[in-house]
């Protein structure tokens, strides 16, 4: 070793697999007892790049400083120990060669602080660890340390382990040092998502394993014709061609969950504009980040690999209602409380009452739809009888998601509140309705007005010309009967060489109401 290089050497410890370079360069820190990283990341960089840099540039010279104690060339420590593969994920070829490029060599200007291609929104900033792995790493003599793959937006579940990560609350100098795990550890350190059901954490596990992936570049993102496809083998595709946005966005939200979309920062308009992106082959414009692609991924692989049996999560606290027998409520209020009808902005067509309950000062109704009622007399309407007294947790939701600022049920008999309106828009045709119930008359009148279109439509595109001439009654069935008129135009879709068939499927009572 010649004098000049073994002045310059640095005896870091080795680099543990898809450990953080910040982390490697805390433990040694921390051995040596500096109370900065700043002038050690000087030295191996080559410039003054600041901890919070995800993607630096001088990796060359870092390899050099430490290949004696790393013995690992650019590729091996940028592939293995940055999110570089992930971040330019949805970046073509040449360009990320470039951005490839620009980490080997030192920055020509001030070095901008460089993340997971710029994800906004993420409200979980601090580092995440998974007891799990400091459980295993003890076991195997391995000191803890900060994984690449635990930092990743959206990450909240170990990919290893699919045990929920804990974020470490306590404060650091940020930008001084790279702390380390046990530095930054606290017994009172809670799980990210703390409330999610099963099937929301396995969600948010497949997330995470899927990042992962990503990350090492173990394989590539599907192409959009491919999301295109799962979109339409999923349902979300109108017989028109367009993407449900709406209902893409509701699925999106049950999945994983309002908690995880909250903290995460997967807001509506994101979706939407992912969806767009995707709808239109061959437009122009900026990028959609990675973990966009990655959750619709997980959502639409679910749905395609289980068609029709996804369902929203249901939550410990909402389980084990007790639905009280006809017979306890009085002699025809069973008949009477069918005619009561909620208004809740939130009531779906399939609601339906859940509870009911009464003694001397009223009756208590509860709809499944999470709203409860306080009324007089059952006998009476709706309107002039029943009143707001709780909201459950589907509205609570939308304080969560910011659709609604407060609640207000003291005063008010109607129970309002503050909702913002494109929520109501996109509530309404995701399935929602605040409207009354239709009846089964009006139903069935639907149904034949939809069959009457169907036939007197272009043989060669049945469906979709009959959409175009009346999608406002497609819409409505669509949202009140939806199981029937699925069934119905896809027995009625045109197919090569049949063009010319006739309408199938009467619509005789017996039949309309198995459809439905």
């Amino acid at each position: 070793m010649t004098a000049g290089r073994d002045a310059m050497a640095i005896a870091l410890f080795p680099l543990l697999d898809g450990e953080t370079i910040g982390s490697n360069i805390a433990r040694y820190g921390e051995f040596m007892g500096a109370e900065t990283t700043l002038s050690l990341r000087r030295r191996l960089f080559g410039y003054a790049c600041k901890p919070d840099t995800r993607l630096p540039s001088g990796v060359k010279h870092l390899a050099e400083q430490a290949r004696d104690y790393w013995n690992l060339n650019v590729a091996s420590i940028i592939r293995g120990n940055t999110e570089f593969y992930y971040a330019t994920a949805t970046v073509p070829v040449k360009q990320r060669e470039s951005m490839f490029s620009d980490m080997l060599k030192q920055p020509a200007s001030r070095c901008l602080r460089r993340s997971a291609s710029g994800w906004t929104g993420e409200r979980v900033f601090k580092f995440r660890y998974c007891e799990d792995c400091l459980m295993e790493w003890r076991e195997k003599g391995i000191p803890p340390h900060w994984l690449v793959d635990h930092q990743l937006p959206g990450v909240y579940v170990c990919p290893v382990h699919s045990s929920m990560l804990k974020i470490a609350k306590q404060r650091f100098p940020q930008n001084l040092t790279d702390p380390t795990v046990m530095a930054l550890k606290e017994a009172d350190d809670e799980e990210i998502v703390a409330r999610a059901s099963l099937s929301e954490r396995s969600a948010i596990a497949n997330v995470a394993k899927l990042s992962g992936q990503y990350r090492m570049a173990k394989s590539s993102l599907p192409l959009p014709a491919t999301y295109r496809e799962l979109l339409r083998a999923a349902g979300f595709v109108w017989p028109t061609g367009g993407v449900d946005i709406r209902a893409f966005t509701t699925s999106i939200l049950e999945y994983f969950g309002p908690e995880y979309c909250q903290l995460v920062g997967l807001s509506l308009q994101k979706l939407a504009t992912w969806l767009r992106n995707i709808a239109h082959e061959g437009k122009s414009g900026e990028l959609s980040h990675p973990f966009m692609f990655i959750s619709a991924e997980s959502l639409l692989n679910t749905r395609c690999a289980s068609p029709g049996s996804f369902i929203p999560a249901i939550r410990n606290e909402d389980v084990g209602i007790e639905v009280p027998a006809t017979e306890n409520i009085d002699d025809n209020s069973h008949q009477r409380r069918r005619r009561l009808l909620c208004n809740g902005i939130l009531h779906r067509a399939n609601d339906e009452w859940e509870k009911c309950s009464g003694d001397d000062f009223g009756w208590k109704f509860v709809c499944s739809c999470g709203l409860s009622y306080k009324a007089s007399e059952v006998s009476h309407s709706v309107e002039a009888d029943m009143s707001v007294k709780g909201y459950g947790k589907r509205y609570q939701d939308l304080i969560s998601m910011r659709f609604a600022d407060n609640f207000c049920v003291g005063h008010s008999s109607q129970g309002l509140f503050s909702v913002n309106p494109r929520f109501l828009r996109w509530a309404r045709f995701s399935g929602f309705s605040a409207q009354k119930a239709m009846s089964e008359e009006e139903i069935q009148n639907l149904r034949e007005r939809w069959c009457s279109v169907v036939r007197k439509s272009r043989p060669d595109k049945r469906i979709t010309s009959s959409y175009q001439l009346d999608s406002k009654l497609y819409r409505t069935l669509y949202q009140y009967d939806r199981n029937w008129i699925s069934e119905f135009n896809r027995a009625n879709r045109t197919r090569p060489l049949r063009s010319q068939r006739t309408v199938k499927g009467g619509i005789d009572p017996a039949s309309a109401e198995g459809g439905r």
